[in-house]
């Protein structure tokens, strides 16, 4: 069990990370297309 928890830990940091990651790669898009 304590593994499972430590699994579900990385997945939701690695999410974290992804949506952290899009936002930045939708900022570029954003500043390039005005820019």
């Amino acid at each position: 069990m304590k593994n499972l928890g430590q699994m579900m830990k990385q997945v939701q940091e690695m999410q974290t990370k992804m949506q952290d990651m899009q936002a930045g790669l939708a900022d570029a898009e954003l500043h390039g297309a005005s820019g």
